[in-house]
């Protein structure tokens, strides 16, 4: 009986290792995201790069720029047009996030 107690406890831990393991996977592409948005981005006095950040948030990772300009920047204005440092940035992650969360889930099992 002890082998099945085992896994039964482990099975019970599976939906929880594999949420922190996509969170942990979200929160690493939200930081790539973010570095690489910060490349990206047009820099006239470096306050839109120094707005950026990258977050844990429930389920999930957000990539947030604080300055007031930024949406202006990456979606343009009927005067300016768009410089993108989000989305490209973004998109270079949707590959990624999905092996990684894998990845972690996998380890988090101990596979």
């Amino acid at each position: 009986m002890t082998g099945l107690d085992r896994l039964t406890a482990k099975l019970r831990a599976m939906p929880e290792r594999c949420r922190a393991a996509g969170e942990r996977a979200a929160l690493e592409c939200a930081e790539a995201v973010r570095a690489e948005a910060a490349g990206l981005a047009p820099v006239e006095t470096g306050r839109l790069r120094n707005s950026l950040s990258a977050s844990a948030q429930p389920g999930g990772a957000a990539v947030t720029a604080e300055c007031e300009y930024a949406s202006a920047v990456e979606l343009g204005t009927r005067s300016m047009a768009a410089r993108p440092f989000l989305y490209p940035a973004a998109q270079a992650q949707v590959g990624v996030f999905a092996a990684l969360a894998a990845d972690y889930a996998r380890a988090a099992m101990g596979g």
